[in-house]
């Protein structure tokens, strides 16, 4: 896949003590677009290349290249302490790393690099026909593929080779009615081989269409002080981005998070355990090594209502003292590891209730459609695709422009009842101009007593 030679090559570049780490990756990605059964765009790119990092007296110097010779790295390595030298000298940074050296190959069963386009333009057809029912006004289907392969060197002794594959297949349902048109997007996806392309695409798309025609004729909801009900789509997004994003200790350190010095204190309801999990098989948001090269863990951030830990890169978890735990994550080799979350979600219960059960005049919420989060505050608002109102206990008329407004942990001292079937739906996270594949979701969640933004 690589040679390894050039990570020790790199290696008798960095100097005395300095810290210095090295990351190749080769590329290849595919796109297609369909918008109402035409094929609007087919594409293929490919791309290679490494990035090195050199850590001297609390600086980093970065540099890239396409080039993947020792030419290209010693003038990489040249480039790099030629910026740590016109930056003022930091606090010094002692960064640690269970090193590992292993060459992991994808346990696919089938490389879907070596699937024809005429087979995937197939799949992203048949998902599109298959929202062709009464009520449906319109729909895109998109699908994408991009396979990774890393080796990934520093000089605390690691040298691992891995291989990450994200495929997407997305859709888009309109459906129109006199007063406005409506959409619900979904999508399937997965860290895996050709295999994870099965019957479910013909099934994915038909639901995706019976689900949208119920918003036909669906009114506006009245704003106010409701119960909720969160399906695990909204679960998964309140999750991820108002309680995620706040766990990644690079907010914490820069004193832009809600979390800031709660490790061990109450955050929440103690039928609350929020976990980020990055060795879920077939996730999307799943690898085996962050791009550091920090052997990929299952992280409890909460238990029981209280916080435990935080999301770490090397330098994160050095500034802190607490242990590193594989959360270091880069778009790609011309890119810095970050921290970032992976598969994020609250972890189900064994509760088998009802959960709508109790609720005399609530809303159901079901599925994320946009909205904006405050790490730093906590402040909310997430619109839904739609939503349902709950009549003691009941499920009952389908509404539209409806979302949950709230402060982070608030909303998590208020969840008093956690389901027990969990569903984590993929999409794709951006951080300071990077983009990368992520898992969030859990159970259906109640919570007691907050707004509900309508007209």
């Amino acid at each position: 896949m690589f040679d390894e030679s050039l990570i020790d090559y790199f290696i008798s570049l960095v100097k005395g003590y300095d810290f210095g780490d090295i990351r190749f990756c080769n590329s290849d990605s595919t796109k297609i677009n369909i918008d109402s059964g035409e094929v609007r765009s087919v594409s293929k790119l490919d791309g290679f290349g490494f990035g090195i990092r050199i850590l001297h007296n609390g600086v980093w110097g970065f540099a890239s290249s396409t080039n993947m010779t020792k030419e290209a790295i010693k003038d990489s390595v040249e480039r790099a302490y030629k910026i740590i030298s016109v930056a003022p000298k930091n606090d010094k940074i002692e960064l640690s790393q269970n090193p590992e050296e292993v060459s992991l190959k994808p346990s696919w069963k089938i490389d879907p690099r070596e699937i024809d386009i005429s087979e995937k333009l197939g799949i992203t057809m048949a998902a599109y026909k298959s929202t062709k029912i009464n009520g449906v006004h319109g729909a895109v289907c998109n699908y994408s593929e991009n396979i990774e392969e890393w080796m990934v060197g520093n000089t605390l002794g690691t040298k691992v080779s891995f291989t990450n594959s994200n495929l997407r297949l997305g859709l888009q349902v309109f459906v129109k009615d006199e007063s406005a048109t409506q959409f619900v997007v979904k999508t399937i996806n997965g860290n895996s081989g050709f295999e994870f392309f099965d019957d479910k695409v013909t099934a994915f798309g038909a639901d995706a269409a019976e689900e949208a025609t119920h918003l036909i004729g669906a009114k506006p909801v009245k704003g106010g002080v409701y119960d909720v009900v969160l399906n695990p789509g909204m679960t998964g997004v309140y999750t991820h981005e108002a309680f995620g994003h706040a766990s990644e200790a690079d907010g914490i350190i820069s004193g832009m998070s809600v979390l800031e010095n709660k490790i061990g204190k109450k955050v929440g309801s103690e039928i609350v355990n929020i976990v980020d999990d990055p060795t879920i098989a077939n996730a999307r948001g799943s690898y085996t090594f962050d791009s550091e090269g920090t052997k990929a863990k299952k992280r409890v951030i909460v238990e029981n209502g209280i916080l435990k830990t935080y999301l770490h890169t090397l330098e994160t978890a050095s500034y802190l003292k607490m242990e590193p735990n594989g959360a270091a994550r880069a778009s790609g080799f011309s890119s810095k590891p970050i921290a970032r979350m992976s598969n994020t979600f609250i972890a189900p219960s064994n509760n088998k209730e009802d959960i709508y059960n109790g609720v005399k005049s609530g809303v159901a919420l079901f599925d994320f459609q946009y909205g904006y989060v405050s790490p730093e505050s906590g402040a909310f608002t997430f619109k839904s695709q739609y939503g349902r109102m709950i009549k003691n206990g009941e499920l009952g008329e389908y509404i539209r422009d409806v979302s949950l407004v709230g402060s982070t942990l608030d909303i998590l001292n208020r969840v008093d009842m956690v389901g027990s079937d969990m569903q984590l739906d993929g999409g794709t996270c951006g951080k300071e101009g990077q983009y990368i594949p992520v898992t969030s979701g859990g159970p259906y969640i109640r919570i007691r007593g907050v707004v509900v933004g309508g007209q």
